[in-house]
């Protein structure tokens, strides 16, 4: 394709509306692959349990010391349900995530990290920091004494 061409079509579709409802994706806003959250909750986990959760919690909702870039954050929960941590919704802190009925995915989560290993994948569907919207995601989750530690990936459909 010619330059002109290409970069009249760049900026024609730089301006074009997004259908209804739909959320743009944000190319500064990577997404973070299966291996790479994997490892980030692992290293979240060990942080915590070397730490303390004086210091990790709030490490994790700031994003600070490497723990959250793009899409990728880390979340902790404890056993009884309440959010104690989420770098990619930090106003989730301290609400109840999962309630005496026991549904919806962070009960699958809790669910996992109470079963043999503690540990595992947990496929459902949540909001994206980078797109505001509905997304597929899968998480990796840890359990580290009374806490569930999670980092999950989205799948952002067409990326």
């Amino acid at each position: 394709m010619p330059p002109r061409i290409f970069a009249a079509t760049i900026l024609l579709l730089s301006i074009l509306p997004a259908a209804p409802g739909a959320h743009a994706f944000d190319p500064r806003c990577p997404v973070a692959t299966e291996e790479v959250a994997r490892e980030l909750a692992e290293r979240a986990a060990a942080f915590l349990k070397s730490n303390g959760a004086a210091e990790a919690l709030p490490a994790f909702t700031a994003r600070t010391h490497g723990f959250g870039a793009g899409d990728l954050y880390v979340f902790v929960f404890d056993l009884s349900g309440t959010m104690l941590a989420s770098g990619g919704w930090p106003e989730h802190v301290g609400a109840t995530v999962v309630g005496p009925g026991g549904g919806g995915p962070y009960a699958r989560i809790r669910s996992l990290a109470l079963s043999g290993p503690g540990r595992g994948w947990v496929h459902y569907n949540w909001y994206s920091p980078c797109t505001r919207s509905m997304q597929p995601k899968m998480t990796y989750v840890i359990r580290v004494g009374g806490y569930i530690v999670g980092v999950g990936t989205y799948s952002i459909p067409g990326v």
